[in-house]
């Protein structure tokens, strides 16, 4: 077979994903064996086709896998060195392995594996802390030293991988996935009431805080050191805007971004499984289902979802992709009785999550995993090319721009909050009134006024003390001032919107049901080079992801092209004044949720009565709130909880 084609190609490497969790304890009792045993069984449907648990002094690691490339017992985890000084659990690929491992044997180092795993033991052992930066790949491990007897941990570059963990005196505990850090009986689990209020705002709870106090997630582009019960984190990687200040031709930078393009799906395409693609119809998903055709000697299978309601579905945009290029197409229809799958979907998402794509997103996962175990998708084309319709509305000419804000702000604003909250101007006079925005971002949930009548008093009083989302953002504040507009947008919607968000969503559903999903788009090379573009490359004249549009135009159809962008998301205000109504309100009003004491429960039934009357769409909060209160249900209410 020529190397560059095969449906997937020959693999060269074993390969994992998985799940891993673990605990370093320095108390007089030592690492439970049984606990991190429990906490690997709670990650099985990340890694359903191998197991393994080891306790080396006073750490136990744990490791679920999912096998990709190399089907044999080679890439069985925990790995450890021959000589047993390092150990190590990972989830992930490591895409340059060949250069990195060709490296290494250069310096004299030797391999009994074909396994990127042991690449990053050697990488460590060589380069130590620093081999991060020798790597281009998706991953989470950790590293347990034992002659340093510390444990070194990371996350990639963009936050593909999850990482989750848990410090208190004497004892440190990690998972890919919060849930499985619960079946540790000393983790409270007390709700960060800043967190909901994040939650509340952005629709997802921004990194590095959960849901959960006491419970974090690892940042993307960090790592972690743990030596002697002291944790430090720290930035091994920063995305950077703008750097080569605009000096690139259109020609040079089109040729170049077609290469990294070209060799980002080449590297996604090894496997030894089958390999298929999500396509929703848009351009991401279908530059990439191209890109897999050419590289290809197979038909690519595709894979897609859609709706009954007009305007939310894809399918026959997809359709046309699928027959332009001979795909072996899937589709299916998802319905309102899709709340059925919402306990499960709950159960993998780990934390309240109001973004109603992740319904879709776990069907066609669904879908996907009953025929190939990976999938590749065109997710962070958006992020990175300028393609959200609120890039374009953020270029565009605002005269009130020119009063100052805090004129803007102390007029606008009480009078916008005076409003009533169903008053069709008043998110418009908010924004007016705020319009200093470009360090948050985008998945606004509900706005901080509504927030303000829908809490209880019992929840504004906690959170007056409370450090919420707002410290968050402007830390990013010195360094977005030098960047153009665009570019404080899209940096800041590829460092928290892209990572706690996107990246979750992708993950959870597809690892639900045991099925890999890479990302060409997100290949750290490709987005650093793009990052230096000047914003006109990206946006121009109205026309979103330019240069993008000019590199895919050689191969996509014309349809696709001039195809208005449209969203991944699910009908809700159809579905909450139909068959959803009486189930929205028998949880949101019935005793267990209002007991709780985060709303007034007046102001929930009010807005649930004008959606449903067709005053206000609030389709958007009320799915918000539901997840909130499926969460409780399925985490940390008695009787339904499910661990």
């Amino acid at each position: 077979m020529d190397e560059a084609k095969g449906q997937g190609i020959a693999a060269s490497r074993a390969d994992v994903m998985c799940g891993i969790a673990g605990i370093v304890d320095l108390t007089q009792a030592g690492p439970s064996r049984s606990l991190a045993a429990t906490m690997t069984g709670l990650l099985s449907h990340r890694g359903p086709d191998d197991e393994g648990v080891v306790v080396l002094g006073p750490a136990a690691l744990g490791h679920r896998r999912l096998s990709i490339l190399d089907l044999s017992s080679a890439g069985h985890q925990p790995m450890s060195t021959e000589d047993g000084r390092l150990a190590i659990v990972f989830n992930g690929e490591i895409y340059n392995y060949p250069e990195v491992k060709a490296e290494l044997e250069g310096l004299g180092e030797t391999f009994r594996t074909r396994s990127d795993t042991e690449a990053i033991l050697i990488a460590y052992r060589v380069w130590g802390r620093d081999c991060l930066r020798k790597l281009n790949g998706m991953f989470a491990f950790a590293l347990w030293d034992a002659e340093r007897q510390a444990l070194f941990a990371a996350r990639d570059r963009l936050g593909k991988k999850p990482f989750f963990y848990h410090h208190r005196p004497g004892h440190f505990a990690f998972a890919s996935e919060m849930k499985a850090l619960l079946a540790d009986p000393a983790i409270m689990r007390d709700v960060d009431l800043a967190a909901v209020d994040d939650y509340l705002t952005y629709s997802y709870i921004p990194a590095p805080r959960t849901i959960l106090r006491g419970v974090l997630k690892l940042l993307p582009g960090h790592s972690l050191w743990l030596q002697k019960d002291r944790r430090i984190t720290e930035p091994y990687w920063e995305l950077v805007f703008g750097a080569n200040g605009g000096h690139e031709t259109e020609a040079h930078a089109l040729e170049r971004l077609e290469d990294l393009f070209r060799a980002s799906v080449r590297r996604r395409l090894l496997s030894d499984v089958p390999v298929g693609a999500f396509l929703s119809g848009g351009l991401d998903s279908g530059s990439v289902v191209g890109m897999m055709a050419q590289l290809s000697s197979e038909p690519v299978r595709t894979y897609t979802v859609g709706f009954e309601e007009e305007g939310f579905s894809e399918i026959e945009d997809a359709r046309v992709i699928a027959r332009h290029f001979g795909t072996r197409h899937h589709e299916e229809i998802v319905r309102a009785d899709a709340v059925s799958i919402l306990p499960d979907l709950v159960w993998h998402l780990d934390e309240p999550f109001g973004d109603s794509s992740a319904v879709p997103s776990y069907y066609v996962a669904r879908m996907a995993a009953q025929h190939v175990k990976v999938v590749l998708s065109g997710d962070g084309g958006d992020e990175l090319f300028a393609g959200y319709t609120r890039y374009r509305q953020a270029m565009q000419p605002r005269p009130w721009r020119w009063i100052p804000h805090g004129v803007r702000r102390s007029v606008l604003g009480p009078v916008a909050v005076s409003m009533p909250i169903e008053w069709p101007g008043r998110n418009r006079l908010y924004e007016i009134a705020n319009m200093h925005r470009d360090s948050t971002p985008e998945g606004i949930g509900i706005y901080p006024y509504i927030k303000e009548r829908i809490y209880s008093s019992a929840m504004r009083a906690e959170l007056s003390s409370a450090t919420g989302s707002g410290a968050v953002a402007l830390e990013t504040l010195p360094r977005l001032r030098p960047l153009d507009r665009l570019s404080r947008l899209q940096y800041v919607d590829t460092t928290r919107y892209l990572p706690d968000d996107i990246l979750v969503k992708v993950d959870r559903t597809t690892m639900a049901h045991s099925l890999e999903s890479r990302a060409p788009l997100l290949d750290h090379t490709l987005v650093s080079y793009v990052a230096t573009l000047p914003s006109s490359y990206k946006l121009r004249g109205g026309t979103s992801k330019y240069l993008f549009r000019q590199m895919v135009a050689k191969y996509l159809p014309a349809s696709t092209l001039q195809k208005r962008k449209q969203g991944f998301g699910i009908p809700r205000e159809h579905w909450f004044r139909g068959d959803l109504k009486q189930y929205a309100r028998e949880r949101l009003l019935e005793p267990r949720s209002v007991e709780r004491g985060y709303f007034d429960r007046r102001v929930v039934d009010r807005v649930l009565a004008h959606h449903l009357t067709g005053r206000r769409d609030y389709g958007g909060w009320i799915w918000c709130l539901l997840m909130l209160e499926e969460w409780h249900r399925t985490f940390l209410d008695p009787g339904t909880r499910r661990i």
